[in-house]
């Protein structure tokens, strides 16, 4: 039997994910014992390397190391979560994490916190509308807008003044105020 060197660049190379099904793991754990023999390597300084690199392969094995990747999935999760809808989380122990509310399996949209980003975009709108034409919507109700003021002040004015000057005057007050 030929005697397997173990690569000395072994860190500095790509990682890759292996999904292996739980039941399996066992079975993957026991063939990997097979590299900790030292029969197995062509020196005693390939099985020293080789043995710890499989130790801590076996260890990430067994830790199932996917936990942490998850784990962050959802930190990542509940940040945009929190700063877009404005859903407030709550750590309720740290070992083993539990957070609530817990994600759900699917996203509405309604905004949870009129702070959040969107919920600002909404405010912004509302008074938008509100100011311009009146509207009446959740947070704003003043009325009546912009629009309805110009028409009153027009309609006041009678019909035999001359729109081109009232246009220019309110030009002129509108740059006054920017």
């Amino acid at each position: 039997m030929t005697r397997s060197t173990f690569p000395s660049d072994w860190r500095e190379q790509p990682c890759y994910l292996a999904s292996i099904p739980r039941p399996l793991v066992p079975f993957v754990g026991g063939l990997l014992k097979m590299l900790e023999s030292p029969g197995f390597w062509a020196s005693e300084a390939d099985y020293v390397a080789a043995y710890a690199a499989t130790v801590e392969l076996e260890a990430c094995l067994m830790s199932t190391c996917l936990d942490v990747l998850l784990q962050q999935n959802d930190a990542l999760y509940r940040l945009l979560n929190t700063s877009l809808l404005g859903v407030a989380y709550t750590t309720v122990s740290e070992d083993p994490l539990v957070v609530t509310p817990a994600i759900a399996p699917h996203v509405n949209l309604d905004i949870h916190d009129q702070d959040s980003l969107l919920g600002r975009m909404d405010r912004l709108t509302q008074l938008i509308d509100n100011r311009i034409a009146g509207t009446e919507t959740p947070l704003y109700d003043d009325t009546p807008g912009i629009k309805q003021q110009l028409e009153t002040v027009i309609a006041a004015l009678g019909d035999d003044t001359d729109l081109a000057t009232i246009i220019s005057d309110l030009e002129a007050i509108a740059l006054l105020l920017a």
